[in-house]
């Protein structure tokens, strides 16, 4: 039997968290208004998080890749990868849409 103690565990589900993460996020700042302004302080952590999420969401995918180039996830894994990654961007060009736009994150103002 191979002793699976030394093997590390793929990093499908964190993938996936991240993925979602960016992917939902997206969808909420392009769907519904934003409300009060935020702080600058507020807004330099949203988008040093996105760009953090950005970063893991390639390494992760590099992994996966290096790891497991012939696994059955990369089904579902490519088409959530380029979605996540459209969307992390997407929420940098939501930004620069309008003054409202770069201090609430959304593409719409309430």
């Amino acid at each position: 039997m191979p002793d699976t103690s030394s093997a590390k565990p793929l990093p499908w589900t964190t993938f996936r968290v991240i993925a979602a993460l960016l992917i939902v996020t997206f969808v909420y700042r392009l769907c519904i208004p934003g409300g009060e302004y935020a702080s600058r302080g507020v807004v330099m952590l949203d988008i040093v998080l996105n760009i953090g999420l950005l970063v893991g969401l390639w390494g992760t995918r590099r992994t996966l890749s290096q790891q497991a180039p012939d696994d059955d996830r990369w089904q579902v894994g490519t088409p959530l990868y380029w979605a996540a990654l459209i969307s992390g961007i997407g929420l940098f060009f939501i930004r620069f849409t309008s003054s409202s736009a770069w201090w609430t994150g959304h593409l719409m103002q309430g």
